[in-house]
């Protein structure tokens, strides 16, 4: 959760800012903040602290998400389309509404503001992969298949 926490407390918030130049020093004031609000299971102490900013910030960029061996930024942000759908599909059993869907923070772990997630979509859409329909407040998303693992055959065999 604390990786998840620092891409969508403070580096979703800067890059919709336009900052994409990350400060440790911003990310170490603001553990230390979760520290003493107690968001964490104990008290770390500067060194520990230290540490864990170290070690996120270094898988952050193992992931993918930031760049850089010294001076950290953001990257690119960049999600193939059957792995949008993958995604999409997965999210879909945690949220049955498709309005609602499109507005989930787990979106903002990729970047992706809704108006992304609707491109996405339709590009799914044309492409066959998945049902999208909206109209108004009313959106349907189906998917041509019943369970992820099905779904994940259906994507394997569209990249073919």
């Amino acid at each position: 959760m604390l990786l998840r926490d620092v891409v969508l407390e403070i580096l979703v918030p800067q890059w919709a800012r336009g900052v994409t130049q990350v400060s440790v020093a911003e990310v170490h004031r603001t553990l230390r903040q979760w520290v003493m609000a107690g968001k964490t299971t104990s008290i770390w102490n500067d060194g520990t602290l230290r540490r864990v900013v170290q070690g996120l910030l270094a898988t952050l960029r193992d992931f993918g998400v930031l760049q850089g061996a010294v001076n950290k930024r953001i990257a690119p942000a960049y999600l193939p389309l059957p792995a949008f759908c993958h995604i999409a599909f997965y999210l879909k059993q945690k949220q049955a509404s498709g309005a609602k869907l499109l507005e989930m923070a787990d979106w903002k772990l990729f970047f992706l503001p809704r108006e992304g997630v609707e491109r996405f979509l339709v590009d799914a859409h044309q492409h066959g992969l998945l049902e999208y329909h909206a109209a108004g407040s009313v959106t349907r998303l189906t998917f041509p298949a019943p369970t992820l693992e099905e779904y994940a055959d259906v994507l394997a065999r569209a990249a073919n």
